[in-house]
């Protein structure tokens, strides 16, 4: 008897052992890309204020860098509904202005009406709320993992963001499928059609209702203190689905927010004063830049002490959940890190700038390229980057381990591409401009450059040039020094003549 149950324990583990190894196996394998593709969204979900859009989570491009992309249009007066995620986000508005609000739990309605509302009008209700903050175009917004978002548009320019969920990340104890958790209405979850064609059927009796829809009416009475009318609306109940994700606001929003500072500046246009006094902080470095920018490495020095104080002697006080800075703007009107006036410009933000990224474990960078213009071959050293084209088009090559070339083809607006950590990439731009926002798997993501000044081949002495690449040495000079440039390129003057 003891033999038999030795055999059958000793056959369980041999089975145990053998499914980890074929999912760790299978998960290794979808990072062995031979071929990418510059991908559209092939679910497009429309509601009463806006659609939402996504990419499909399971090609193999977004299961290897364990992400998932969408866009979410929003007309003038749309609220997108309160919904919480399994995983990190972080959201670039592409266009247009408006407000959005997270709901942390355990942090206090610092948003109230005035005490004197109350007098005078025989004791009326006051609001009081967590702090709501606007946003505007070429914004990162930060979006912590099962923290509730909702956002809103008050102005007549439709608003489009684009959102990246890193179902990868360790703050996602689920499986690698995003999952939106909405407060309110029956509509249809954004990724829902993608975990049935996993088979999830657990979640398949269910398809259009939100978070309380499961509880019963009697827990719910008793859980909030109020009647059946006020929980069957809360549970969506008899609700036109048509209403959807995006609803909306009949009169618009009325919420307690600060009065906006006067512009100085026409709204929308690249001088726009932010209400953020940080904004001013971020445009400050501009005064001591040249004319070219500074570079990716020159911004590590200007935050490495920063960078280095925070580390070693952060003690929760300099920035609590409840105050954290939640959004940086990295559009065409920030102050660039990398600058070339024929060429372009490209603006980063990692856990340096805005520090809940160091939670959310992402960073992010939007370029823009003149036309013929390029960036290096480069590769990203610790992160997966996806690239969402926002306007024009560009000519991509990405180049994997083995010398071969994934992916030689056109990126235009509203495609995404997906470079794996250490595959190496150059664009030129085919438009007179080429703008494109990169979404990056780490808070603290770098490159190595393979051209150009401070690249991995300049950095090397002469002789070891020559030998490696079989030169004479002064061929390895020239392929040291020709280039001037660090990142960005400008077109030659034949192209220039050519484009005239």
């Amino acid at each position: 008897m003891a033999k038999l149950l030795a055999l059958s324990l000793s056959l369980c583990f041999l089975l145990f052992s053998s499914c980890f190894a074929l999912r760790e196996q299978s998960q290794q394998n979808e990072c062995q890309l031979e071929r990418l593709d510059a991908l559209e969204p092939d679910n497009r979900i429309e509601s009463e204020g806006g659609l939402i859009e996504t990419w499909n989570p399971n090609n193999r491009q977004f299961r290897c860098a364990s992400v998932a992309l969408s866009r979410a249009t929003l007309q003038r007066n749309a609220l997108r509904r309160p919904y919480y995620s399994n995983a990190p986000q972080e959201i670039y508005i592409q266009q247009g202005n408006g407000y959005f609000g997270m709901v942390f739990p355990g942090c206090p309605e610092t948003f109230e009406e005035p005490q004197q509302s109350e007098q005078g009008e025989g004791g009326r209700y006051r609001d009081s709320h967590q702090k709501v903050n606007r946003f505007r175009e070429g914004d990162i917004i930060a979006v912590p993992t099962g923290i509730v978002f909702w956002m809103y548009n008050d102005q007549d320019t439709p608003v489009i963001a684009i959102s990246l969920t890193d179902t990868g990340s360790s703050n996602n104890q689920l499986d690698q499928m995003p999952r939106r958790f909405y407060l309110a209405g029956n509509q249809e979850q954004e990724f829902l059609r993608y975990q049935h064609q996993q088979g999830g059927k657990e979640e398949q009796d269910n398809d259009g209702n939100n978070i309380f829809s499961g509880f019963k009416r009697d827990f719910l009475e008793d859980a909030l203190n109020v009647n059946r009318h006020i929980v069957d609306r809360l549970q969506g109940r008899n609700e036109d689905e048509e209403k959807g994700a995006i609803v909306k606001v009949k009169g618009g929003l009325s919420i307690i927010t600060p009065p906006e500072r006067q512009a100085r500046h026409p709204r929308g246009s690249r001088q726009e004063e932010d209400e953020d006094e940080d904004e001013k902080e971020e445009r400050q470095p501009s005064h001591h830049k040249s004319r070219r920018g500074e570079d990716e490495d020159d911004k590590e020095k200007r935050h490495s002490q920063k960078g280095e104080s925070r580390r070693h002697g952060d003690n929760g006080l300099e920035e609590t959940v409840c105050t954290a800075k939640l959004r940086l703007n990295i559009g065409s009107s920030s102050s660039p890190d990398i600058y070339n006036p024929q060429a372009g410009r490209i603006k980063t933000v990692t856990s340096l700038d805005l520090p809940v990224l160091r939670w959310l474990k992402l960073s992010a960078e939007h370029g823009s390229l003149r036309k013929n213009a390029m960036f290096v071959p480069h590769y990203n050293l610790n992160a997966n980057s996806i690239l969402y084209a926002l306007k024009g088009r560009a000519r991509l090559q990405v180049v994997n381990c083995n010398g071969n070339t994934v992916f030689d083809g056109e990126l235009e607006a509203g495609r995404a591409l997906t470079v794996p950590q250490n595959y190496a990439v150059a664009a030129k731009s085919l438009s007179d401009r080429f703008t494109y926002v990169a979404f990056k798997t780490n808070d603290r993501a770098g490159i190595a450059r393979l051209a150009g000044t401070s690249s991995v081949i300049n950095d090397m002495p002469v002789d070891v040039v020559a030998a490696t690449f079989n030169l004479e040495r002064n061929e390895a000079r020239q392929l040291k020094s020709n280039n001037p440039f660090k990142f960005l390129v400008p077109p030659r003057e034949s192209q220039k003549r050519a484009s005239a």
